[in-house]
């Protein structure tokens, strides 16, 4: 599974830190005694140190100590201490190692706290690189890394991709560094888009660059066809043998062969075709039966499908008549319970891709693996956004109903995880008293009252008067649907919370383009399957032209989509941690509980429209 922006973030940064300051770095200004070492204090030792500091004659002395510290409270998590340390040190006196250790704190610092565009003006700050860059090769190997790590958070994959290229040459005497800077390379490209890949391969000079860039596109060009994706691959590898990608394919493409090779040709199909989950299991088979064509129609070899209606009886016999008459891969059943059933099974004799995620922690049946449009999903994605956007308080804004309940729980389990905080949580039900709710949500009532107060005690005199809301809300976490959140956004409006952002889940948009009525969410930002914004998609196209028109069904087009080109990739997903499927309902990986996790695509409302946004955060709130 894809590490999240901050664990990734810090774990290079402290990587970082630990390489300076152990002395790998240079020290242009002054010799290190070589028996140096560097402390790291408890909290009970902290003051002490602080005080020998305070008290040192020696200049040199003092900055180390007070380093020493810094460095000991950002690992103990003392993050407010740590920053009063360092804002009260004065940079431009110290030494050049002293000044690199200070650097990187500070860079490290800003990570922890979530600000990724502070961390990154101390990693480019112009004596920190003219340092770095005198520095001995191990420093400038780990400060590569760094910036690398930092660049691909902030979704700056071409700058990533550079500095990833760099390393490279840095690297040729460490091979297993090499290998870790090679994967990390490939998932800096495989986040382009194909234009862009393509155009880059073209306007690239340099062979080695070139190289790279023509081998992402052709791999990221051929996602949905593995036979054709390895013949391209094979033809590529001949063209350039001497790229360092052709000595080493990425992970993902040296499973291609295998895949090819097992890939299966009877697939069995568990929907429930009849009941109350009958039109949507239609519209999960409508987008495989879509991707099917596709496939088909490409050339590429394609499974016979069997469909198996799981809508009445037992599970575990529907099961076994699709084992016995040949399945050698399943997909389904829908129905959670059904799954739990399958579960519970010692083994499963052939890899299943169940359409739902089972709740907890229960141990699965081996080879049973999960997917599924949660809104934990949408819920856990907003809370690491709005964390890397700056953001520290939430105010949450949900249904009072199940769907809203596992929302706010994902959410708020995250958003806490991270290190945030819960202002308040509302639950709204009745159209009609959405406006009270948030002049509530947001104190405007208790500012009316006071006014009211304040003239019942002063009698008639005239009174400038403007209501406030409260102060401690950085963003609202929105779970809605579209028709409800075209009233809550006025509402906020209306009650002075206008410029508080508004992150929601992709409920709030169903793909219909309607300037008119949504001019209303205009500024709202939200997660959203790609498939909404993939006007290229041939799957689509024909869901479209073909399939029923109602929004309510496009999730479940693209859920289909997904699950037919997942298959044959769950165990290149499983195998290899960065590999990811960019499908139609996200970029899809798997976890170590054989769960496919999607990160979707970002969005903002924008003169009514849904108008998709960059991947990186937003520069906001980093002074």
């Amino acid at each position: 599974m894809r590490d999240t922006f901050y664990k990734r973030s810090l774990t290079n940064a402290l990587l970082f830190c630990l390489v300076l300051i152990l002395g790998s770095c240079s020290q242009p200004t002054r010799e290190s005694a070589p028996d140096e070492q560097v402390a790291f204090y408890t909290l009970e030792q902290i003051p002490a140190v602080l005080e020998k500091a305070q008290n040192s004659e020696s200049l040199d002395e003092r900055d180390k100590l007070r380093l020493d510290a810094a460095a000991s409270l950002i690992a103990l998590n003392e993050q407010d201490w740590a920053r009063n340390i360092l804002q009260g040190m004065f940079p431009a006196a110290l030494n050049d190692a002293h000044y690199l250790r200070f650097n990187m704190l500070s860079a490290e610092l800003a990570l922890a706290e979530g600000r990724p565009f502070r961390a990154k003006r101390y990693l480019w700050d112009d004596r920190f690189t003219s340092l770095v860059n005198k520095a001995d090769l191990d420093t400038q190997i780990v400060a590569g890394e760094a910036r690398a790590g930092l660049l691909y958070d902030l979704a700056e994959y071409r700058q990533s991709i550079q500095e990833r290229i760099l390393l490279e040459a840095l690297l040729l005497e460490d091979p297993e560094r090499q290998a870790q800077n090679q994967d990390a390379l490939w998932q800096s490209l495989m986040e382009l888009s194909v234009h862009d890949l393509a155009l880059e391969s073209e306007q690239q000079r340099d062979p080695t660059i070139r190289g790279w860039y023509t081998l992402a596109a052709l791999a990221k060009n051929n996602q949905t066809n593995i036979r054709l994706q390895l013949q391209e691959v094979e033809n590529w590898t001949r063209q350039w043998p001497e790229h360092p990608a052709s000595l080493r394919l990425p992970a993902d493409l040296q499973f291609l062969k295998q895949l090819v090779e097992q890939q299966a040709t009877e697939v069995a199909v568990l929907l429930p075709l009849s009941g109350k989950l009958e039109n949507a299991a239609k519209a999960i088979r409508d987008g495989m039966m879509a991707a099917w064509y596709n496939a088909s129609e490409l050339g590429d070899s394609v499974p016979n499908l069997r469909f198996y209606d799981t809508g009445s009886g037992d599970i575990n016999q529907v099961y076994d008549t699709a084992l016995a008459e040949g399945a050698q891969l399943v997909i389904g059943p829908l129905d959670k319970s059904q799954i739990a059933e399958l579960a519970l099974r010692p083994e499963l004799e052939v890899p299943t891709l169940g359409l739902n995620h089972l709740e907890g922690d229960m141990p699965l049946a081996n080879n049973l693996f999960q997917f599924g449009l949660a809104p934990e999903d949408d819920a856990r994605q907003v809370a690491q956004r709005a964390w890397r956007d700056g953001h520290r308080r939430a105010l949450i804004l949900a249904p009072p109903n199940e769907w809203g309940d596992r929302g706010v729980h994902a959410f708020s389990e995250e958003w806490l995880a991270l290190g945030g905080e819960l202002t308040q949580d509302y639950r709204y039900a009745q159209t009609r008293k959405f406006s009270s709710l948030i002049a509530d949500a947001f104190d405007v009532s208790d500012s009316n009252q006071r006014r009211r107060h304040v003239r019942s005690v002063l009698g008639q005199i005239n009174l400038e008067f403007q209501p406030r809301r409260r102060e401690d809300v950085d963003f609202v976490f929105l779970i809605a649907h579209p028709d409800n959140a075209r009233l809550l956004k006025p509402a906020l409006n209306f009650h002075y919370a206008g410029d508080v952002p508004v992150y929601a889940t992709s409920h709030v948009y169903n793909g219909e383009v309607d300037p008119g009525r949504d001019k209303d969410m205009n500024e709202i930002r939200f997660v959203s399957l790609p498939w909404y914004f993939d006007s290229r998609s041939p799957e689509k196209r024909a869901i479209d032209n073909f399939a029923r028109k109602g929004a309510a069904y496009q999730r479940l087009y693209a859920f289909g989509v997904d699950a037919y080109h997942l298959f044959p990739r769950l165990q290149q997903l499983q195998r290899v941690t960065q590999a990811q499927f960019y499908g139609a309902t996200g970029n899809l990986s798997i976890d170590e509980q054989r769960r496919v996790v999607r990160q979707q695509y970002w969005a903002q409302f924008v003169q009514g429209r849904a108008t998709a946004m960059p991947s990186a955060t937003l520069e906001a709130d980093e002074s």
